[in-house]
């Protein structure tokens, strides 16, 4: 049985002079409303760049760590190239800036422009 899903972007991630950050779409600013009390947070995002068919038919890896056995499933590495290019990341909040619309954070391990949703993580 295969179901299928719309997921809507809510903004991207973003890198420059002043470091990381989420900007999220003007429609959703307000529910970052009470979010600084949060010291970090889950973000889930898309590998954008991967979201083609060769990459989504890719189900394995070779050793893709030192001690790794030869051969693992894409599911067991933090591959971009999987059937559906969901990643999860979770980040340190440098700061909260409802009025604009934006999440600073320490660091994220997404491409610049990055689609992406988040659901914040208990402080």
């Amino acid at each position: 049985m295969e179901n299928n899903f719309t997921a809507k972007q809510i903004g991207v991630i973003r890198c420059d002079d002043s470091g990381f950050r989420i900007d999220l779409s003007p429609a959703y600013k307000n529910a970052l409303i009470s979010l600084d009390g949060f010291s970090y947070i889950n973000i889930l995002w898309w590998f954008s760049g991967c979201d083609n068919e060769a990459d989504r038919s890719v189900i394995s890896e070779a050793k893709p760590y030192t001690k790794g056995p030869d051969t693992m499933g894409t599911f067991a590495t933090r591959s971009s190239q999987r059937p559906n290019p969901i990643a999860l990341s979770c980040a340190y909040v440098t700061y909260i800036d409802v009025e604009h619309g934006v999440i600073g954070l320490a660091y994220i391990d997404a491409d610049v422009d990055t689609p992406y949703g988040l659901n914040p993580k208990s402080p």
